[in-house]
Parts: C-alpha cells; structure tokens; sequence
C-alpha cells in the first residue's frame, strides 16, 4: 500500500485547524444562465435553517424574478464612489466586516472596484472576508478566468479585461456549483431582454450570443468544472494512501520574457500543469545589461511575472548573456520534466531562423531527457515596434562616444604612432609596425566603450601606416599593389581584434556584475546569520533596504504597537534606526517621514493582518506611499517592511531584491522564534526536572520524623501511665527535634519557590551581628546541647545592613549543616570579623571535611552528594542551596573548604558594611 502523501496530509490538517471563511462560486458559461438567481435561492435556504446570511451587492439587474428574491434579506447598504463626475455604487467591505455575519452574498467575482477602493478588484474583496472567517457566496463567468483569457479572445474576439486567479477555484476551502441550461434556450432569453438592456443587447449579440461560441464557451465551463472534480477526487485518494493513485512527480518549467506573447505561454503551461497536478516554474533570463531593454518592455515583464505569480508558479530570475544555457543548467538542477517556449511563426520569424537559431532551436539542440513544447504565435506589430526600439537601444549602446573615450582614443593613436617613429629610427621593418598599431587597436578597444572607437581606430591606423611609413610617403597612393592585400587584411583584423575585445570585456563586465550579485545575496545571509536578536534583525534588515535602496523603510511587526524605520538621508550620511510607540508617532514625526504616518501604518498593519502585498505598485491600498510585503514565516506571518516610493518607483527588479532580503529576515526570525522556543521547552524540562527531584527527597525525608513523630506520641498514648517520666521527656523532645526539622524544611521549601519566582525581596535594615546570630541560635538551642559551640566575635559593635529574617535562616542552615554531619562529639566554631568594606562570617566543624567534586556542586540545588547524616537522612539539597542565594541578594559571597583548625568544613561568607544605592 502506497504512504499518505504527506503535504496533502498537512494540507488537511491546516485546513481542520484555520478559521478562513468558505467560498462557494455560482459558475456558468455566460450572463444570464441563472447564477444570480441559484445563489439568493441557496441564501434563503440557508436562513430557513437559522444561518445568518447577508447580502453584500447584487448587481442591478432587470429581471424582476431575480429582484424579487431580495425581499426577505438583509441587505448592507452600499458604497458611494465618485468617478469623474459620476457616482457609483461599490460593495462596502468595511460596513461587511463589522456585521460579520455567518455567510455574505456578494455579487460579480471578477468586477473591477472604482478607482479609490481599498482593492481595485472584487475579487480581493472576497479574499479579506475569506480571511477574516466570514463564509461567502459569489457568481463567475467562465470568460473571467486568467488562465482562459486567450483562448477566450480567440472564441469571442474581445479582449477580457476583467479576470481572476484560477487559484481561487482550486482552492480546497472553494466549492463550484456549475448553473447550466441549453444554449437555445439562453438565447431565448436573450431575445426576450430577460439580460440585457437593447444597447447591451446588441454589442453582446455580436460577440458572445452566438451560438457556437455559447457552444463553446458552455464546454469549456463544463470541462473546467470536471477538471475541478477530478483534481478533488485525485488529492482525496492521495490522502487516503489509495495504492491506484499517485502523486504527479512532473515540473514544468516556462520561459518568460517582456514579450506580449508570454502571456499565452504563461497561460498554457497553467494548464497543463493545473490539469497534471504538476508544479512549474517561470523563469526569465536577465541580461547583465538591461539599458538596452526600454521601459515599456520593463513594464510589460513586470505584468507577465505578475501573472504568472497570480496564476500559481514559482518565479525565478536567473542572469546571464546565454538564455539556453542558463535554462538548461536550471532543467537539470531542478530536475524538470518539461519545459515550455514560445516561438515567433510570422513570416519575418520564420525568415530570421533561417540565418540564426532561435533558443528553442539551441535547446531542441542540446537537451535530450527533457520534453519541450514550444508555443507558436505571431509577433503582433505592437511587439515588433518594441523590439526595433531595443534594437536601437543596443545599436545606441554600442556605438556610443564619450569625450573621456575620445581623449584616450587621440592620446593612444599619438603613443602608438611615436612609438612607430622611434622604432623605424632604431631600424625596425614595416611590418614590426603593423603589428604595434595591432596593439594600438587592441588598446582602444580595451580602454574604450563600445565599437566605434575601435573600428574608427583600425581604419584611422592603417591610414597613418600607409601616410606615414609606405613608399611613397606622406602620400595616400601605394607603390607596391600587393601592399593593399596588406593593408586590407590589418584592417579587417583591426576590426575583428576591436570587436572581440569590446565583446570580451562586455562580457567580463557582465560576469562582475553577476559575481557581486552573487556576493551581495551571500553577504546579506552572513549578515543574518550572524544576529539572533529580534530588534538587531530587524535593524540590519531595514538598514540593508535603505542602503541598496536609497529609500525611506519601515516595519511593523505582529502583536506589537511599535514602528521600526530608517529615514534615508543620503548615501554619506550616517543611517539611524529608530523605533518608538505607534501611539507615540507625532504630526511631527510623519510630516518628516511619511512612513510612519498613520495612513501607511494602516496599510502596514493590514498586510500584517492579511499576508498579502499592499501600497504602491499592487492592487490593494495603491494610493499609498510605500509598497508593503509581508514577513512570511513557516508558521506565521512576522511582519510586514514598507519601502518608499515617494522619490521614484519600485521596479520589479527592487520588489525582487526586497523578496531576497525579506527571505533573509524570515528565516531568522524563525530561527530565533525556534531558539526561544528549545530554551523554553529546556528550561520547563529542568524545572519538571527539579520538582521530580524535589518530590523524590522530600517524600524521603518526610517519612523518617513524621514516622518519628507518629512513633513517639503513638507510645505516650498509648503506655502514658507505664513510661516513667525521663522516656516521656525523651520522647517529647525527639518529638520538637523532628517537628523543627519540618519546620525548617518548609522554610526552605518557601524561601526556595520566593527565589524561583523571583519574589525573594530583601529589606536591609543596620542590625547588630551579635544579636542576630544568637537569636538564629535559640531557633537550635535543643540541637545544640550535644555540641561544643564556639563564637569569636570582636569587642566592637558590628552593624551591618541585612534582611533579619533570612540572614537567621543562612546562620540556621549552616549550624544544621554542621550538626548533621559532624562527629558524635560535635564541635562547631562561629567567627565573626570586619575588614574596610564587609563582615565576615566564618563556620567550621570537625566533620568529615569537604572533597574537590563536592565542593564544586556542594551550593547546587537538590545536590546532597554521597554523605550520610548522623541520623540517617540524606537531606533534601536546598539548605546550603537558599544560603548561596540570600548571601548573592545580600551583595556577599560564599565559599567552602576545608577547616584547618577542626579538620571538617567550613563556609565562609561576607556582607557588604554599606547599604548598595539603586
């Protein structure tokens, strides 16, 4: 049996666990089928079964039956927008928000919004209530679809402009309910002006109510929505480990270029891959030198990538002067199945193949494992304008002069022809000098932009060859005839030698360009991978942006009410990052830097919120400043940087490279988000690890003095009247003993959860050492009057700044420590001495003493080491534990070893004369 597939498993699993509304589209094949009609039925439906429905915008038709449908619902008002005069009614997506119902109808999934909506299409509209968990219902053409838009201007001769993502039909969270009727009977309708009005009526009577191209618009909605069923069917099986079905392993790969036609192939490899459940990649080639290319060509990239990143591919840019060679290193790379290219089948193209392969033609050529399927079409005039325009670009390019070239041109020819006259003095033949105005030539073209100066210069040395050092002299005429095949020769190799050597240097120019790219992307991933604070990320990314940018950026992160921005002030000025508060942002501030000015913080927050660009050069929010990407983690959006636009606009190639640096950013805000999560997960293991521990010892040693304790008062109950006086003495005694065990151990317990949670306070006050240390004393005196207790405390008063309370409870620890491990004729030495700036407290015992390995664990928590207690317990480990940590809050220190005087061990410790000033 075959495995789960497992992202169609994962997929499953995100799909139980979000809160992203549904979306069900009502789909027919032409205006009039009855979408409209079907989705307010199903509306009724559901609010006959207690579901909150709402209606969003129905467009106003002229079909009563369908107008009568409204009454029942309700209906949010809609959206007045004013355009050149005319005021329009637009679906309200805020007022939509704020009701939040269950389930919202809004009409026409591919309508474009009037110029000032927050979206400039509807479609993203739906999108924002489909995040914000609101279910939606919706009506679509099958003429809207994006991946259908030639095929559909090829059927009704109308170029659609008024077009949706396929994706949001792929969707797994979308349901497709297919609205069908005979195409005789639409056109029944049709002429029965159930659809449109008589001026619609006749402009759409002469494109798409016709019938063969109803025909054919109808099987093309009929197979989508099939295809859209088998595509559910295969990711069901595949999940369900269906042995008959396997997940498609092709990779298609399309070529791209600013093209017009680029789109018909973008839109065929959708298909394809769409049809094949198979992944594709867009790829364009990018000429180091991208002056030749005009800005309308640049545009039209732009849009082609757009595309074909709305339709669902991968877009890749790689760089180089060979586009086949680049496109069949990536194949083999990325393991490609089948690549996709268009090719020009006017006559002019066709002509052009004749004298210069094509690259489909170099990649039938090289490329045996891999199917290609080439794409023909016609190049439209439009394209072949462009194309001319790029011609001269690159014709403009590469006979272009500048006066600095033209001054190394006339002091190169001068070197070279003195150098001549000195070699012919010094007896040199004629043709040595031939071959130093080869150099000549050589040397223009090297130090030279472009050809000019290096054919000029070839023409121009052969005619001071010829002027200057053939007989006859000073004369253009030639003696010899067969010194013209000469001279013809050096001059075609002149030209030859110029063009080569500008062509290697363009090409040397190139390869640094694509070299320091590649060390800039290699720079900016040392960059990140060197920081692994949040803040510190955040600052070098928007540092990096600024500078490669030359631009004013801002982030906002989620969960947080700060602004982080860099105001770009030049490229010798020094750059300041700087945060503060949203609620703290000034008119000041935002009249200085409009990125932070609350109308860009909105769009900022709104891409936060919903993951998708905003702002400048999108379709969402485009009247804003800036254009606004979101920080895109495995798990969760971090952020969102704006990048400003207010000096000049983002291009597509600065989109690119902020999609690098924000790549950058999330992986290692992730890192960092995954770095705090194991140091949390560490630090809740040691702390369960602790508690095991401390449950283990305390359920330990409870056991023997409360079993002590039980024993004793058990045998003075019961035999009060048998027992003489001196064992009840004795019992009760052994009764306190054990009783202010517990006690302490629950002090210890306390004072060790106060630590933990860092509630351990300490309020100094001057106490006198003298007094302190015997009252801590008198909490023992029982204990003690089996041991020989020594205090040397000098004469003077020493006071010192302590908490009381806890400095008794370290005096009480170390007593007990020494109690509990010294020999049966216990003796314990207390001194207490001052220098300049601390008391010092000295314990010793005449105890075992203290080993190396335990005087290196002897303050750890819960550490007992391998020593028994006179009494048989082994001890819980937090007693000298709390004293390390009131000596630390003290300000002091405390160290042990062993004792010279009695042998055993001794802690030492200081506090500090003088109270710390905060």
């Amino acid at each position: 049996m075959e495995r789960p597939d497992p992202d169609s498993i994962l997929e499953k699993i995100k799909e139980e666990e979000t809160s992203r509304g549904k979306l069900k589209i009502f789909f027919g094949y032409a205006a009039g089928v009855g979408k409209t009609y079907a989705m307010l039925e199903a509306a009724h439906s559901l609010q006959d079964n207690g579901i909150d429905v709402v209606v969003g915008y129905i467009e106003p038709h002229t079909r009563p039956d369908t107008m009568a449908l409204l009454d029942g619902l309700e209906r949010i008002p809609v959206k007045q927008v004013e355009y050149k005069g005319i005021k329009l009614n637009e679906f309200d997506i805020d007022a939509a928000l704020k009701r939040r119902p269950h389930t919202i109808l809004v009409d026409e999934f591919a309508h474009t919004n009037a110029k000032g909506s927050r979206h400039n299409k509807r479609w993203k509209d739906i999108e924002e209530l489909l995040l914000a968990g609101i279910n939606v219902y919706t009506t679509l053409n099958v003429q809207h679809l994006e991946s259908l838009n030639d095929i559909m201007e090829i059927i009704t001769n109308i170029n659609i402009k008024e077009t949706v993502p396929d994706k949001v039909i792929g969707d797994s969270y979308t349901q497709i309910e297919l609205i069908d009727i005979e195409p005789e009977e639409l056109l029944e309708r049709f002429k029965e002006g159930k659809i449109y009005e008589k001026t619609q009526a006749e402009r759409a009577k002469e494109n798409f109510f016709v019938k063969d191209n109803l025909i054919a618009l109808r099987e093309i909605a009929l197979r989508k929505t099939a295809d859209r069923v088998n595509k559910e069917v295969q990711i069901s099986r595949m999940s369900k480990a269906d042995s008959g079905v396997k997940p498609t392993s092709d990779i298609l790969l399309a070529c791209i270029s600013p093209s017009t036609s680029s789109s018909k192939v973008i839109r065929t490899a959708y298909r394809i891959a769409d049809s094949s459940l198979a992944k594709w990649i867009a790829i364009y080639v990018k000429p180091s030198d991208m002056s030749s290319i005009s800005q309308e060509s640049k545009k039209r990239l732009g849009e082609n990538m757009d595309l074909a990143k709305k339709l669902g591919a991968e877009v890749v840019i790689l760089h180089g002067e060979n586009p086949e060679e680049q496109i069949i290193r990536y194949s083999k790379v990325r393991n490609v199945t089948k690549i996709i290219i268009g090719r020009d089948h006017s006559d002019k193209g066709k002509f052009k193949r004749k004298f210069k392969k094509d690259i489909a033609d170099k990649l039938l050529d090289n490329i045996d494992n891999i199917d290609i399927l080439i794409i023909p079409f016609r190049n439209e005039i439009h394209s072949n304008k462009v194309n001319k325009n790029n011609n001269k670009s690159k014709l403009k390019r590469a006979f272009s002069v500048s006066r600095v070239d033209i001054i190394k041109f006339i002091l190169i020819s001068i070197f070279i022809t003195v150098m001549a006259y000195v070699l012919q003095s010094i007896g040199f033949a004629k043709d040595n000098i031939l071959l130093v105005y080869m150099l000549g030539v050589s040397m223009v073209s090297l130090w030279t932009n472009g050809y000019t100066l290096g054919i000029l210069s070839a023409f121009l040395n052969i005619t001071i060859v010829n002027y200057l050092f053939t007989i006859p002299k000073y004369t253009l005429s030639i003696a010899d005839p067969s010194y013209i095949i000469t001279l013809a020769v050096f001059c075609v190799i002149g030209i030859i030698t110029s063009a080569l050597m500008s062509n290697i240097k363009f090409q040397a120019n190139n390869a640094s360009k694509r070299e320091e790219h590649t060390q800039m992307i290699y720079r900016i991933s040392r960059t990140f991978l060197k920081v692994s604070r949040k803040e510190d990320i955040i600052e070098k990314a928007l540092e990096i942006l600024s500078v490669s940018l030359e631009r004013d950026v801002s982030l906002v992160m989620k969960n947080e009410e700060k602004i982080y921005y860099i105001k770009y002030k030049g490229k010798n000025n020094e750059i300041e990052f700087e945060h503060k508060s949203i609620n703290d942002v000034t008119e000041y501030d935002f009249e200085n830097n409009i990125m932070i000015s609350p109308n860009e913080i909105a769009v900022a927050k709104w891409v936060v919120n919903n993951g998708m660009n905003a702002g400048h050069f999108t379709d969402t929010l485009s009247g804003a400043v800036g254009l606004y990407i979101p920080i895109k983690g495995i798990k969760k959006i971090h952020g969102a940087v704006g990048v400003s636009s207010e000096v000049k606009n983002i291009d597509t190639d600065d989109e690119i490279f902020i999609e690098t640096v924000l790549a950058q950013v999330s992986i290692a805000l992730d890192r960092e988000e995954l770095a705090e999560s194991r140091e949390k997960d560490k630090l809740e293991m040691e702390s369960e690890r602790l508690r095991s521990n401390l449950l283990r010892a305390i359920s330990h040693d409870l056991r023997t003095p409360l079993a002590g304790i039980s024993g004793a008062v058990s045998t003075i109950i019961k035999n009060k009247n048998e027992i003489s006086e001196e064992i009840t003495d004795e019992l009760l005694n052994g009764i306190y003993e054990d009783s202010q065990w517990l006690i302490r151990l629950v002090e210890n317990l306390l004072s060790m959860t106060k630590i933990d949670e860092g509630k351990l306070k300490v309020g100094k006050e001057p106490e006198l050492v003298e007094e302190v240390l015997s009252e801590s004393l008198s909490h023992i005196k029982r204990r003690l009057n089996d041991a020989d207790v020594e205090i040397d405390i000098p004469d003077e008063l020493i006071f010192v700044p302590m908490d009381v309370k806890l400095i008794e409870q370290v005096f009480v620890n170390l007593v007990d420590n020494s109690l509990k491990y010294a020999t049966s004729s216990c003796k314990i030495n207390i001194r207490v001495y001052r220098d300049d700036d601390n008391a010092w407290f000295e314990f010793s015992d005449n105890g075992p003493g203290i080993s190396d390995d335990l005087a290196s664990h002897i303050f750890d928590r819960f550490y007992t080491g391998e020593r028994k207690s006179k009494d048989s317990r082994k001890g819980v480990g937090l007693g000298l534990s709390i004293c390390k940590s009131i000596v630390n809050a003290h300000g002091g220190e405390i160290k042990v070893r062993n004792s010279q005087e009695l042998g055993g061990a001794e802690f030492i410790f200081n506090l500090p004369l003088e109270e710390d000033e905060e």
